[in-house]
């Protein structure tokens, strides 16, 4: 049994074949960070643009963006699973004309998680920008 371990250890010259497979594993962690990071990253972008998407079709009804709309806004991505805190969010003020364009911009920081493991932390912004047209009429 021991033999047949030393011999997995090393290769034909005796040399010991452990480095590169720490050196592939390694590269294999670091590749899984980048690959965990780029999903989060796409992940938190979906969950914004759900919210304004949804946030969108209020806007259009109300012909703008208020602070009423605000509130809303954070209880949906609050729902999603966000922080409102860490999300900014504006949008075309109220008492636009039908036909007029409405705009929601949303915008957050999203911390990846690759880097933690060095003590290193990076943000990467995430903005989220929908548009329509107003549909009520104002006299």
């Amino acid at each position: 049994m021991r033999h047949r371990l030393k011999r997995f250890l090393m290769d034909e010259r005796g040399v010991g074949a452990i480095p590169p497979l720490f050196l592939f594993l390694l590269i294999a962690c670091i590749l899984l960070y980048i690959a965990i990071d780029i999903y989060g990253y796409s992940i938190q972008k979906q969950k914004l643009l759900v919210a304004a998407n949804e946030i969108i079709e209020i806007v259009k009804a109300e012909n703008g963006f208020d602070a009423q709309t605000q509130n809303q806004f954070d209880a949906l991505v609050q729902k999603l699973g966000l922080d409102p805190a860490k999300i900014t969010v504006y949008g075309t003020p109220k008492l636009v004309q039908r036909g007029s364009p409405v705009e929601v911009v949303a915008r957050m920081e999203y911390e990846t998680i690759g880097l933690k493991p060095l003590g290193k932390s990076l943000s990467v912004p995430i903005e989220v920008t929908v548009q329509g047209l107003a549909r009520t009429y104002i006299r």
